[in-house]
């Protein structure tokens, strides 16, 4: 999984991202999950606060901020919500 913040007033082009990270990493580089957040939680000496992202882990009913998952059939970051979420862990959707 990749947090991402995005610039004000940009929304997240699913399909676009793909392209530009099929160009730059290989397959088993690319993350399977993004996470769209407000800003990034830092600690006292700036450091990412990654342990908080971890523990909730990408369980659209338990984050908060709008998640994505990497559709390769589609070529595109698609919004994971819970009926998708669903498939993955029943294995009907494989990541």
């Amino acid at each position: 999984m990749a947090a991402l913040v995005l610039r004000p007033g940009c929304r997240l082009d699913g399909p676009a991202l793909y392209g530009h990270l099929e160009q730059l990493l290989p397959p088993y580089a690319r993350p399977r999950f993004l996470r769209l957040q407000e800003r990034l939680e830092m600690t006292e000496t700036f450091k990412q606060q990654k342990a908080r992202l971890a523990r909730e882990g990408c369980d659209p009913a338990r984050v908060p901020e709008p998640l994505f998952l990497l559709d390769e059939a589609a070529g595109a970051y698609v919004p994971l919500g819970p009926a998708l979420w669903e498939r993955v862990l029943d294995g009907r959707l494989r990541i």
